[in-house]
């Protein structure tokens, strides 16, 4: 009588263990999206200093700005710029004016980022943003994100998840990804077994 599994079947019945093993222990970074002054968004009435210092940024993050676009502009500049609230002698970096602006940060580095309307910066639309490199963490343990680079405007819409590693679109597709892992793994076995 044959043996139940045959050494090629074992030998995948292993392999297929083995990378179910790795996937429960993938190391996750998903990059988090950062609505800047949470409900409230791009405006006057906000004091960016502490909406910063609630959320750590990493590199990967993206920020996005929702304002009204007639009334204000993002411009990602130098900290001279940020410092004076002057544009007009250079130290733009980027220009952003679409009033959904989505800005992934790319670099671990301080950015500065003004509404560059006559007054607004000198009456607090100004946002400083401290960004680390990724540090990976191990599957479910969450992470926090963050991150500030060379910014990439993107129009249209995407509701952002303020930092709340909790309910991330990242962290749902990460999800998936293992449930589709479990589901071959298990494929993988039923074949071996029932050869």
């Amino acid at each position: 009588m044959p043996a139940l599994i045959e050494f090629p079947s074992c030998l995948l019945l292993a392999l297929s263990f083995f990378f179910f093993l790795l996937n429960a222990f993938i190391v996750t970074t998903a990059a988090e999206i950062f609505t800047v002054g949470d409900e409230n968004g791009w405006t006057m009435q906000v004091n960016y200093g502490a909406w910063t210092d609630k959320h750590n940024f990493t590199v990967g993050d993206i920020l996005e700005f929702k304002y009204t676009r007639t009334e204000h502009n993002v411009y990602e500049v130098t900290k001279e710029v940020y410092q004076s609230c002057n544009a007009s002698s250079g130290g733009v970096l980027a220009k952003y004016q679409t009033g959904n602006d989505q800005i992934e940060l790319k670099e671990a580095k301080k950015h500065w980022f003004i509404c560059e309307i006559d007054g607004h910066c000198l009456g607090g639309m100004r946002l400083a943003v401290d960004v680390a490199e990724r540090q990976p963490t191990a599957a479910g343990t969450g992470s926090s994100g963050g991150g500030a680079g060379e910014p990439v405007p993107v129009s249209g819409g995407g509701g952002g998840n303020s930092g709340d590693s909790s309910c991330g679109w990242s962290n749902r597709s990460y999800a998936f990804g293992r449930c589709c892992s479990l589901f071959v793994y298990l494929v993988l076995v039923s074949a071996c077994i029932w050869k």
